[in-house]
């Protein structure tokens, strides 16, 4: 069963959302799922007798996008999408549920920051159509750390007092030591993601890197010349 957090938002796992998505709800009206992967079919994996229909609406890649609507073989080989941000689907009983799917894993080097801003419109938007379920596999890690993000954007609250509220409504939520940090460094930015600011560029160099680290530099130098023959 799903926790209550907020108004209109809600935290669980899997099973919660298996069970919307199958039998529908009352409150429910949008799902959040931050799973491993972004197909529906993870749910068919974790049980296999379950079936749930989708109806993709688009898909958004990290530097390319494309709409289900306006897709064509020649548009898909002459692209490589490098990652998917999310997925947008209508599914569900009778397709009346919006579902995001945002790839994650419960790992502490994967990269939370760089999902917060598209998840966190997505819970903003979803709480004034309606309500929303926030859910991972388990409920504990991964939603968790989606919620607390947005409990300190909008609420202006630490990174500490964001989990220690989120636990008043489910007491059992913890937030891998690795989104723990990144938290913390959403904080230090100020409640965004500010990809120019030193805390997000030194995270960088921590997931990519020393490529990365290459990489940045060479952008630095690069647009320091721009800027000299721009005087």
């Amino acid at each position: 069963m799903p926790y209550l957090v907020r108004e209109h938002l809600y935290i669980g796992n899997i099973g919660d959302a298996a069970e919307v998505l199958q039998h529908g709800s009352n409150e429910i009206t949008h799902i959040l799922s931050i799973l491993s992967s972004a197909s529906i079919s993870f749910f068919s994996e974790w049980r296999s007798e379950l079936s749930i229909p989708t109806k993709e609406i688009r898909k958004e890649y990290v530097g390319y996008s494309e709409n289900a609507d306006a897709i064509t073989d020649e548009t898909k080989s002459s692209s490589t999408p490098k990652k998917l941000l999310y997925s947008l689907e209508y599914a569900g009983k009778d397709l009346k549920f919006i579902r995001m799917a945002a790839p994650l894993r419960d790992m502490e080097n994967e990269n939370l920051l760089d999902s917060l801003d598209v998840c966190l419109d997505f819970i903003e938007e979803s709480r004034k159509e309606g309500s929303v379920l926030v859910h991972c596999f388990a409920g504990v890690s991964r939603s968790a750390a989606i919620i607390a993000a947005y409990l300190m954007k909008t609420e202006q609250l630490s990174q500490e007092d964001a989990i220690e509220s989120l636990r008043q409504s489910c007491e059992f939520v913890c937030p891998n030591d690795g989104f723990l940090d990144q938290l913390k460094m959403f904080e230090e930015m100020g409640f965004k993601v500010d990809h120019a600011s030193t805390v997000y560029k030194r995270f960088h160099l921590k997931v990519l890197g020393p490529l990365s680290h290459f990489s940045l530099f060479i952008s630095d130098y690069y647009y320091l010349f721009l800027n000299y023959y721009r005087r």
